[in-house]
């Protein structure tokens, strides 16, 4: 017959299986709580695979695109009529020889253009003055008749003397002025230098008249109208026909 112990054992050992019985209750609660986390989060980790797959089928498509562009470009640019072997050569100097073509293209496009139109510019036409009468080289003078001197323009100078005083004249007659140019060289005993009263030679002159007075004729070449055409302030007047004193 077995002896049982009927005898309450003692609190140590009671605190000691306790202690045990709730550390196996911690292990357990918290293997199940890992255990129900990992569930949880399996789900989550499904969109990322998600994710990866579209990335790789994204990254499949822009190859493919890339790969279909190449061959492309292969077909229409590739096929040449120039032999493989000569193709780099040729390559390069054709290169080189691009930029003439296009530059000679441009320049056949430029001298191809039209100018602008303009309109026609009207030529300019010299005038010549017409041809004025100064009058006889020598004009012959009676007594009575006066004339002013408006100018002088000796021969022996070196001048075109004669060209001068015509042309002074003619300056006098277009401005509505009656002038004449005519060559003195000591045919007129009334034209005389005033320093030495000797008759003037070798000297084309310029002049207004005659006139019925030297008054009349000193009045013609003072006036405005005459000074403004040829300016000459002095405004000598001579009898050409009769001699000083005469």
């Amino acid at each position: 017959m077995t002896h049982v112990d009927h005898r309450k054992p003692p609190a140590r050992v009671a605190r000691r299986q306790q202690k045990n019985t709730q550390k196996d209750t911690q292990h357990t609660s918290h293997q199940a709580s890992r255990h129900g986390s990992a569930v949880r989060k399996a789900p989550a980790a499904r969109p990322r695979k998600a994710q990866r797959s579209h990335s790789a089928i994204g990254a499949a498509i822009v190859a493919s695109a890339a790969m279909v562009a190449v061959f492309a470009f292969i077909l229409t640019r590739g096929t040449s009529n120039a032999p493989p072997a000569d193709g780099l050569r040729l390559g390069t100097d054709t290169g080189a020889v691009a930029p003439t073509a296009q530059a000679s293209s441009g320049s056949a496009t430029k001298a191809d253009r039209k100018p602008p139109a303009t309109a026609p510019r009207a030529k300019v036409q010299k005038t010549t003055p017409p041809q004025v009468n100064t009058g006889p080289v020598s004009p012959k003078f009676k007594r009575g008749q006066w004339i002013a001197i408006m100018d002088k323009y000796p021969t022996d100078v070196g001048m075109d003397a004669d060209k001068s005083a015509k042309a002074a004249a003619s300056k006098l007659t277009l401005a509505g002025i009656p002038a004449k140019a005519m060559l003195v060289d000591g045919q007129y005993p009334g034209l005389t230098n005033s320093s030495s009263m000797t008759p003037v030679t070798n000297t084309w002159v310029v002049y207004l008249g005659p006139g019925t007075s030297s008054a009349q004729m000193l009045n013609v070449c003072l006036d405005p109208r005459t000074q403004a055409a040829y300016l000459s302030p002095a405004c000598p007047t001579y009898e050409p026909a009769s001699a000083p004193g005469g």
